[in-house]
């Protein structure tokens, strides 16, 4: 986490060294040489970061000097961000300025009864550029102080330098086959009996309308992957009218869960906000039909939330099923659905054996795969009967050559963590620390989107470009293709979407994994359900938090990096104040059709680089363009009617 961050930051130092418009800093006493200095202890520091990053699991202290770290390279970066942005403002001017002294345009102003901007105004405008100068070369200083001291106390851990060695790696394929499965061949018939069979009672002895059928189970078990292979069956397929699948996650949120079944039904929720109209439209959908729902990832055993949708799904067919999926036997209580539960078990050892050995034997020979074979079956054995984890282990050992590196893994401290939640990581942490540093902020980054989500390929790219994970590459975007395709083949991501040409152009992240990247990114990543009346309710801390995922409301707390802002669908203006967000360098807004445009402050966004997506009334359309004039550094810009790419001024 923090060694990527330290190397954007020591780029962002560097291009200020070089930098032609640092000249007037220089004028600030000790700017260059504090510069300088910042460089060198963060080079010292980067050396042994690797090692930190490792220790800090079960050693607190390690932990905290890290968090230190991280903290004030952020801010060195908010820093660098403000000098930029003072510099790109600063050339603005001085092209305004010199627009004035054309004498050529100073007669065509005349024509149009234009009034010139007075030379005290240029004076003021230079007296302001050279305090708020003077400002950043002091906390420039301040920093360079405290990263000092963080440098001192490095050495009180025995941390280890560590060398970048190049992995000798196999060639393999970027897209993993998910269609093997194993060890639900039972549970799939069970299920599969279940939901055709007509003469199943409800809890009451009678025919009950729906029958819900709840699968239970710890986390990674394959829930879902049952659930899936019972909603694509032939024969479910032909039975019931109408299918649907809604995935509902903790919080439970009940518009967003109605929204998704109406898109189930291939129908359209514009326009309808109200719980009251999307249950209208799902009652005209299913009325006196035989139906099948899925509500995937259930956490919430408020019963009287659950009784609203009851009473809607009570108006279909008599056959008709919902199928839940829990990790808490109590929602199935809840539901009064314990009698027809299933209970997912472990999968056995052989079961484990062939998902690891499908995905780690890809594409070796016989003789590999027996050399290979005792020492596989030891990490196998790690899986603790859990499917994800075969998955995630066995795409970790894909890449691995030598049967060193293969015992090296069946040894590794992972396995010893104490605590509960990083031990239940375990296998997780063998695969992340096995990425490069660049591909680990990748895809902890991801933890700012909720579950579930979906991520389209080029868009997740255009973010990690936004935020400089991908800086120092000659070609950014092909280097973000590169860590998705990797981010792929170990298992991070996972049910896919392809395209017409078989590749791959959007994915999700298991709930397990997505819990696993918040765990590493703790206090950087919010997500925030904001409610109607957010003015009487206490809001989080947002001191360190630096991507925030934002959703039902147009008001908002100060982020510097990225803010996301989706289903605010009666917004209409952003606030004025958004251009004081200088080192704001991703803008991501979805549902939000009622906005009418751009705020006027928008062009002191002069960090932003992506602007995704923005929608444009058709009237006075050329003013709202002219307005991203300023924005020197925007990379991306989607509009909700078609796409845009801008390039670098």
């Amino acid at each position: 986490m923090a060694e990527v961050l330290v190397s954007v930051v020591m780029e962002q130092l560097a291009s200020i060294a070089t930098d032609l418009a640092m000249q007037e800093l220089r004028l600030v006493k000790d700017v260059d040489k504090n510069i300088s200095s910042l460089r060198r202890k963060l080079n010292d520091i980067k050396a042994v970061l690797e090692d930190a990053e490792r220790k800090q699991l079960d050693n607190a202290s390690v932990r905290h000097w890290l968090e230190k770290l991280t903290d004030v390279s952020y801010d060195i970066d908010d820093v660098l961000d403000e000098w930029s942005s003072e510099t790109l403002k600063s050339e603005i001017q001085k092209r305004v300025e010199a627009k004035e002294n054309d004498p050529y345009q100073k007669a065509a102003d005349k024509k149009k009864g234009c009034t010139p901007l007075t030379p005290s105004c240029f004076c003021v405008n230079q007296l302001k550029r050279v305090g708020v100068r003077r400002d950043i070369a002091h906390r420039i200083k301040e920093l360079n102080e405290t990263l000092d001291e963080i440098a001192k106390e490095r050495r009180d851990y025995s941390l280890e330098t560590t060398k970048v060695v190049q992995k000798q790696t196999r060639e393999t394929v970027s897209f993993v086959d998910e269609s093997q499965v194993y060890g639900l061949d039972g549970p799939k018939r069970a299920l599969i009996e279940k939901l055709l069979n007509e003469s199943s009672e409800g809890p009451d002895g009678g025919k009950s309308i729906p029958i819900i059928i709840p699968i239970v189970g710890m986390g990674g078990i394959g829930k879902t992957t049952l659930a899936q292979l019972a909603f694509n069956d032939a024969e479910i397929k032909t039975h019931f009218t109408e299918r649907m699948w809604a995935c509902v996650s903790d919080p439970f949120n009940e518009i967003k869960v109605a929204k998704a079944i109406i898109e189930s039904l291939k129908g359209s929720h514009r326009n309808l906000e109200t719980l009251e109209a999307l249950f209208q439209r799902i009652r005209e959908s299913i009325e006196g039909k035989k139906f099948f729902l899925v509500l995937d990832d259930v956490w919430s055993d408020d019963h009287e939330k659950w009784e609203k949708y009851m009473q809607l799904l009570r108006l279909g067919a008599v056959g008709s099923r919902v199928l839940v999926t829990t990790r808490k036997k109590e929602v199935a209580t809840m539901m009064g659905a314990a009698a027809q539960m299933i209970t997912l078990q472990l999968l056995s050892d052989e079961h484990c054996w062939s998902i690891f050995s499908g995905l780690a034997f890809r594409e070796r020979n016989s003789e590999e795969c027996t050399e290979l074979e005792t020492v596989g079956r030891q990490i196998a054995s790690k899986c603790k009967g859990l499917p994800l984890v075969a998955k995630s282990l066995g795409s970790l050992m894909c890449s691995k050559v030598t049967e060193k590196e293969w015992k090296d893994v069946v040894s590794s401290r992972f396995w010893e963590l104490k605590g509960e939640q990083t031990k239940d990581f375990a296998p997780f942490f063998l695969s992340y620390y096995d990425l490069s540093p660049r591909e680990r902020r990748c895809f902890s980054y991801c933890s700012v989107f909720p579950q579930d989500f979906k991520f389209w390929r080029a868009h997740l790219i255009e973010m990690w470009m936004s935020q400089g994970y991908l800086s120092g590459s000659q070609n950014p975007e092909e280097e973000g293709e590169k860590c998705f395709q990797i981010l792929t083949m170990r298992s991070f991501f996972h049910d896919f979407g392809v395209g017409y040409n078989g590749r791959i152009v959007s994915c999700k992240m298991h709930d397990i994994l997505h819990d696993f990247a918040q765990f590493l990114t703790r206090n950087e990543c919010s997500i925030m359900r904001v409610q109607v009346d957010m003015e009487e309710r206490e809001r989080p801390g947002v001191e360190k938090v630096r991507h925030s995922w934002l959703s039902l409301a147009p008001n908002f707390p100060k982020i510097p990096i990225s803010i996301f802002v989706q289903g605010c669908s009666r917004l209409q203006r952003l606030p004025e104040g958004m251009g004081k967000l200088v080192n704001l360098r991703h803008l991501y807004m979805r549902g939000c059709s009622a906005l009418v445009g751009l705020p006027k402050g928008i062009g002191g966004l002069t960090q932003l680089q992506t602007l995704d997506t923005m929608v444009i009334p058709k009237k006075n359309e050329a003013a709202y363009f002219l307005s991203l004039g300023d924005l020197k550094r925007l990379n991306h810009l989607r509009f909700q009617r078609s796409d845009f790419e801008i390039t670098k001024c």
